[in-house]
């Protein structure tokens, strides 16, 4: 174990953000491993020997926040194929910092594994690393979302579809103003829904407003005093179209701390189906994203990629589905 990060600055009479810098450049080559609670550690060879041949038989899925089923699901899928192929998945969270993201992939390509499938931080930031490994023919896969620029295979599910089916259940329901939620990230995934959403508006003669699209903070809690101040606007919209279900169900709570009857006084739609979606005490009409296929389809891309059996990309969109619930007013019981 080495000193700490203040033990070490007084030692070599450097900042600590000195400090911090050497440690994590050590660690991106893999010479010190961090555990969080405990500190840093130098990584011994024979660690690294004993973990060689695993390591070989092994890809690594690299996500940017674990907060709900979607993830897990889409492991389950990636897993299942993965199995089944002599593989098994080595899982890295890192805390949506894209620093850390990149870390774990010049750590992990160097650790000998046969491929890494890829939920990215976001959508604009193409990593050396990242473009290192794709010039390198290095076998990785994007899920959920591509990146601008980066011409890899991805998986992900039909967000554009998915915002206009949202968009247009709600109009069928007599809905005019409707407004779009969406949490801070740069995303295709936010993008798309945004833009199904304003398509189904156009359709039918309604020209979007900007203030009707909201956007709060979503990383690492959600701003619920944002949630409020859109909900008590004196020119509240009747319906609202959420681009997912984690920030769906809190506004189901702050509606009720107001006083806001969902769905007599607000309609409103979801995305991705989450595993709680349907057990709330006004269960959640949402569109389905099928993050086990997403998972599935991603692991037969790796595989497929390992195996140097496609020499093209490939990128799959796959079909999205309306769960319809009462929190859009369309059941009333």
């Amino acid at each position: 174990m080495l000193p700490s990060e203040i033990e070490l600055s007084e030692v070599y009479k450097v900042s600590r953000g000195t400090v911090r810098k050497v440690l994590a450049a050590l660690e991106e080559d893999g010479l010190v491993r961090r555990e969080r609670g405990r500190g840093t550690f130098i990584s011994r060879p024979q660690d690294q020997m004993n973990n060689s041949h695993m390591s070989s038989q092994s890809i690594a899925f690299i996500v940017p926040y674990v907060r709900d089923s979607f993830v897990s699901s889409i492991l389950l899928g990636l897993e299942s194929v993965i199995r089944k192929n002599g593989y098994t998945v080595l899982f890295h969270h890192v805390e949506n910092d894209k620093e850390k993201q990149q870390i774990v992939l010049r750590q992990s390509s160097q650790q000998g594994i046969s491929g890494i499938v890829l939920y990215p931080v976001d959508s604009n930031a193409i990593s050396p690393i990242l473009r290192e490994l794709i010039q390198d023919e290095f076998p990785i896969v994007l899920v959920d979302r591509y990146i601008r620029g980066l011409y890899c295979d991805y998986v992900a599910s039909d967000n554009y579809t998915g915002g206009l089916f949202a968009t247009q259940h709600l109009l069928s329901l007599g809905h005019q103003r409707i407004a779009f939620l969406s949490w801070f990230d740069l995303a295709t995934t936010m993008e798309h829904r945004r833009l199904g959403y304003r398509q189904a508006l156009l359709e039918q003669g309604i020209e979007p407003e900007s203030t009707l699209e909201w956007e709060v903070v979503g990383y690492p809690g959600i701003d619920t005093a944002a949630l409020e101040k859109y909900l008590l606007e004196p020119n509240r919209p009747t319906a609202l179209f959420v681009a997912n279900d984690q920030l769906a169900i809190s506004v189901l709570t702050v509606a009720r701390s107001l006083d806001i009857s969902i769905p007599e006084d607000l309609a409103l739609v979801g995305f991705d189906n989450l595993d709680i979606s349907a057990h709330l005490d006004i269960p959640l009409t949402t569109i389905a994203q099928p993050s086990f296929d997403i998972g599935y389809t991603a692991g037969e891309l790796l595989i497929s990629q390992i195996k140097k059996e496609t020499s093209w990309t490939q990128r799959r969109i796959l079909p999205v589905q309306l769960i319809v619930r009462r929190s859009c007013g369309a059941i009333k019981h």
